[in-house]
């Protein structure tokens, strides 16, 4: 997407586009000169590159930032309550918590593509705020918090464990200051 925008910047400009203005602005701080409706971006001299290079870090932070998260709706949250209730019995089903909250699989469904959102994900949501609470603040054992999240293994569960932090288990675990 980058490539594709620096690309056109080139070309022929940004006519059209919803940031053209801020891109335009941000460009001209680098030493670039963007191209108008029609006309081509001026690139700067071989003595600014590194003004061009600290451009593109720019527009890639820009575009590396996740999408802000919609905030949860009760609905989501109802349904959060009761994947957290049924994690320990096992492999986690739309059917089990559409039929404990009076749905149908399908209506539940429908209501979670409404509000953007999946079963999927808020299962992962509901595992990955046990999983930290279980490891970091209980001090459970991967074995046990792995039996409480749904997980068929523990070698699965420190999988979506560092997934999900960056960190296994025992990482979490330790204090600063503790080594080994």
């Amino acid at each position: 997407m980058i490539a594709s925008c620096i690309e056109k910047m080139m070309r022929s400009g940004c006519g059209g586009c919803e940031r053209e203005e801020a891109c335009a602005a941000m460009m001209r701080r680098f030493g670039v000169r963007p191209g108008g409706q029609g006309g081509a971006a001026t690139l700067p001299r071989a003595d600014g590159f590194g003004s061009f290079m600290a451009l593109l870090g720019e527009v890639s932070k820009a575009f590396a930032r996740p999408p802000p998260r919609p905030a949860s709706s009760a609905f989501s949250r109802d349904i959060e309550r009761q994947i957290e209730t049924l994690l320990p019995e096992g492999a986690m089903r739309i059917d089990s918590v559409a039929k404990a909250l009076g749905l149908s699989r399908q209506t539940l469904y429908r209501r979670l593509k409404a509000e953007g959102t999946t079963f999927e994900t808020l299962v992962e949501r509901v595992r990955r705020r046990l999983a930290l609470r279980f490891i970091r603040d209980d001090g459970l054992a991967v074995k046990e918090a792995a039996w409480r999240l749904g997980f068929a293994e523990p070698s699965a569960f420190s999988r979506a464990f560092k997934r999900w932090t960056g960190k296994s288990p025992a990482e979490m675990r330790r204090r600063p200051g503790q080594s080994g």
